[in-house]
């Protein structure tokens, strides 16, 4: 197959140690669905490359690559013997034509777009077309008070950690709080927001964040396939975030090194080549997976590559379709692949920076896989969407700190 039809990376589960003595046998009909994403990608490209009037997008994208991804829907749920597997895959062919129709919007946007960039947000812009992500560094004053503002959240995280040691920990704050007004400027000043709005061609706005608790005794992201010996792997955890149009930050509160989990970012990743249909179906099959053990019981992230029932189906679907967001502990590492992801990866120690911006929709990331200690991190969302009238914008500003006066928070 074509490097442009696949995922990035491209990795051959039927030779993996988890997967190649299952004994479901391939689908002979690769060349099929190969071709039918081929015209679904060709027709995606035709539709960006043109500017359309909103009545004219929406009906050109449905004669174009909408009818074309229902044409590969209605033929892999034809060609797919079992029910659970075409029931996901009916699910994720809805997300996916969403997904793609709003995706034609915001390209479409871009046709018109035009911003004047500071000094410091062309270096945001020229840092994440080169490696996808810019890294930045907030005062020590800054952050002095940010760890003020966050004791009662930084209590409330530890605590929840020590009822649930294993598991992953975090706290959506408010966007309009204190500290979500001081993240904001902070973005603001240091070019970030432009720079991403220059990057993606489209106006990108602040619009919510967590702060993230990462301590030694959490094993959330360890041993998927011990059941056949294979030891937690150095990419591990190395993945794309599930959004199609959410750039990221992570700001670190605590002093972060090696040991307590640096996020990671794979310098360049974001502009390799692959599939644009498959980039976001393989993401929307990822999402309509649905978990259906009892919550709790397990503290592992990706049931679906964990156990043989879901290995033994995740191989019934065609080899392009044959891919995870969340791929890091799917490459071994005695390959090429892991060599080179490794040899890439940027750290965001304290010594490089406190504060990432990056594209991890597109480009490969990593973090909270600490070894020793803690660690206190922002995950920062963002959004790419068209821009609303400056005054619109205040008032829907003004009508959230109202609300979150009257609430007493």
């Amino acid at each position: 197959m074509k490097q442009q039809l696949r995922f990035y990376p491209d990795i051959d589960y039927r030779v993996h140690p988890a997967f190649r003595d299952l004994g479901v046998p391939a689908r002979d009909d690769d060349s099929v669905v190969d071709g039918m994403i081929a015209n679904i990608d060709r027709d995606l490209e035709a539709l960006h490359a043109t500017r359309y009037h909103a009545a004219a997008l929406r009906e050109a994208f449905d004669s174009g690559p909408g009818c074309r991804i229902a044409e590969l829907a209605a033929y892999l749920d034809r060609t797919t013997s079992n029910e659970r597997v075409r029931r996901l895959l009916s699910r994720a062919f809805k997300d996916v034509t969403a997904e793609l129709l709003y995706e034609a919007r915001i390209r479409n946007d871009r046709h018109e777009f035009n911003r004047m960039l500071s000094p410091q947000a062309r270096r945001v812009a020229d840092d994440l077309k080169r490696d996808g992500a810019h890294i930045c560094r907030l005062t020590g004053a800054e952050r002095q008070k940010l760890w003020e503002l966050c004791a009662p959240a930084v209590a409330r995280l530890r605590a929840a950690a020590a009822l649930n040691p294993k598991t992953r920990v975090a706290e959506s704050m408010p966007r309009y709080s204190g500290v979500g007004v001081r993240l904001e400027k902070f973005f603001r000043r240091s070019g970030a927001l432009d720079g991403l709005s220059a990057y993606f061609g489209s106006n990108v706005t602040f619009t919510g964040f967590s702060l993230e608790y990462s301590h030694n005794k959490q094993d959330w992201w360890q041993n998927c396939y011990a059941d056949v010996g294979l030891a937690t792997s150095k990419t591990v955890y190395m993945h794309y975030d599930h959004g199609c149009r959410n750039p990221k930050a992570i700001v670190a509160l605590s002093n972060v090194t090696e040991e307590n989990g640096p996020t990671g970012y794979i310098k360049g990743s974001n502009t390799k080549p692959r599939s644009n249909f498959i980039h976001f179906l393989i993401k929307s099959i990822d999402l309509r997976f649905y978990d259906d053990y009892v919550a709790g019981t397990r503290s592992y992230y990706r049931r679906r590559f964990q156990e043989v029932e879901y290995r033994r189906e995740f191989l019934m679907l065609p080899t392009a379709l044959q891919a995870c967001s969340h791929f890091g502990e799917d490459i071994t590492d005695d390959t090429d692949l892991s060599a080179d992801l490794l040899k890439d990866e940027i750290k965001l120690t304290h010594d490089v920076g406190n504060c990432v911006v990056f594209d991890g929709d597109y480009g490969i990331h990593r973090g909270a896989l600490a070894e020793s200690g803690e660690r206190f991190v922002f995950q920062v969302i963002f959004a790419v969407e068209p821009e609303i009238p400056k005054i619109k914008a205040l008032q829907q500003r003004a009508r959230a700190i109202a609300r979150r006066l009257l609430k007493g928070e």
